[in-house]
């Protein structure tokens, strides 16, 4: 992809994916109605906007800091995109065995709105939105960064990224009338493997940083 776009775009499609993946706009609707059954629309649409406000504070911080993290520990760059991209894997095999992260579809059931004080933040922004996952993928992102050009990237993917899963609960009812909970099952399934792919990734990235023998 790198020979193709070009590394910065190469980059962009990357953080691009990781992040649509792991926030999963559409898996999210159904926990999203179901916070907001009840409320007037002007205020379910409060909800989803501070809900993603919150979200991409939350993520813009760990894009900023996050090689200062990783240096403060002393974790080398490779150990962590190896560690960060096991983690993802994880993620994305849940994803595809459907337990875990996918099986937020199946809390429709289970979350009242009532036992949160502010559901914007908990459960909307973390852990759904901008959980150990998001986090963990722009941690992995950012120490694959080059520079504060490649970081305001990352910032962007998670802005685009945001931006639609705002646009996505601001139009849930309508979306629900088009996807059905099995396509929106089968679309999960499909971002799993897609995750799976770019976890592996960036672990043989972090294998070849490690053993430049390997390359």
């Amino acid at each position: 992809m790198q020979d193709f776009l070009g590394p910065s775009w190469s980059f962009f499609i990357t953080a691009l994916i990781s992040l649509f993946v792991i926030i999963d706009p559409t898996g999210n609707l159904f926990p999203y109605l179901t916070l907001v059954s009840g409320y007037p629309p002007k205020a379910a649409r409060e909800v989803a906007r501070r809900a993603c406000l919150y979200s991409f504070v939350i993520l813009a911080i760990f894009v900023v800091i996050g090689r200062f993290i990783i240096k403060f520990f002393g974790i080398g760059l490779p150990a962590f995109q190896i560690a960060g991209g096991l983690i993802l894997f994880r993620i994305a095999f849940d994803m595809l065995a459907g337990q875990g992260h996918f099986n937020r579809l199946d809390t429709r059931s289970s979350i009242e709105a009532a036992s949160y004080r502010d559901v914007a933040v908990v459960p909307l922004a973390v852990p759904l939105l901008a959980g150990p996952g998001a986090i963990t993928a722009v941690l992995v992102l950012a120490s694959r960064a080059g520079s504060h050009a490649e970081d305001a990237i990352i910032l962007l993917a998670v802005l685009i990224i945001l931006l639609a899963t705002y646009l996505c609960f601001v139009f849930a009812d309508k979306f629900m009338t088009l996807f059905k909970e099995n396509s929106v099952r089968l679309v999960t399934r499909i971002m799993g493997l897609i995750l799976a792919a770019l976890a592996v990734e960036f672990v043989l990235q972090g294998l070849q940083s490690a053993f430049p023998g390997l390359r």
